[in-house]
């Protein structure tokens, strides 16, 4: 562990308001059968792991902190789109 500069703090701020952002998606959009929503939940905490992943590099480590934070970045991004296609598939389907 180091002392966190103040771009690290940065890097582990807008991380963790992310991790907020799927679970919240889910819950206000998603699907109301059971048997969808457990594969939308997959995808969520699927997301959530590797944003924890991200979080626990920034934290342990200030060289790869851009790196991980570039890492949480797109899988958040990634489980975004798949749990929004997710959706839409519900919907249509």
């Amino acid at each position: 562990m180091h002392d966190l500069a103040l771009l690290d703090t940065g890097y582990l701020a807008g991380l963790t308001i992310l991790s907020l952002v799927l679970p919240l998606l889910m819950s206000f959009r998603g699907p109301q059968d059971a048997a969808t929503r457990k594969s939308c939940m997959k995808t969520v905490w699927t997301g959530l792991a590797l944003l924890t992943i991200a979080l626990l590099t920034v934290r342990a480590s200030s060289l790869l902190a851009p790196c991980a934070a570039g890492f949480g970045l797109v899988s958040f991004i990634a489980g975004a789109f798949v749990l929004l296609r997710q959706f839409r598939a519900v919907r249509t389907g």
